[in-house]
């Protein structure tokens, strides 16, 4: 895009990662801004900067637009990349947790069905400390 045509509005970016035979890659993704109403921002990614303008122009909005709120907490992509890494880093860290919780069911699981064959329609299993420890108000 030209220089003259350049938008005002800010880029935004998101961090993902990538696994690959070398390891995991992680990698900044950047978003173009299309449009902008008083509360958000509606955004794409470079290559389909040109035909999201195109739709807006016939009055459309591309289903592949993402609408990123300006102020809040929790966003898909930030105009900064410092807080776009914060975010990435909060994800990683409530993946580990998910993934914690179901390593440990598992567990519970295997460790209760050893040396069984056949099982009720339903089994409760003991459950490991982990399972215990959890903060079960209902």
């Amino acid at each position: 895009m030209p220089e003259e045509n350049k938008s005002a509005w800010p880029d935004h970016f998101r961090y993902i990662d990538e696994i690959s035979p070398e390891g995991v890659t992680i990698v900044c993704k950047r978003f173009v801004v299309i449009r902008e109403s008083e509360h958000c921002y509606w955004i794409v990614p470079p290559s389909y900067e040109y035909v999201a303008l195109e739709h807006l122009k016939r009055g459309t909005m591309p289903k592949y637009a993402k609408r990123v709120l300006k102020v809040s907490g929790r966003r898909f992509a930030y105009p900064e990349k410092s807080h776009a890494l914060h975010s990435y880093k909060v994800r990683k860290r409530r993946q580990m947790g998910h993934a914690q919780l179901a390593i440990e069911r598992a567990k519970a699981a295997l460790e209760d069905l050893k040396g069984v064959d056949v099982i009720n329609d339903e089994h409760l299993c003991s459950g490991g400390d982990y399972i215990k420890e959890l903060t079960w108000d209902c």
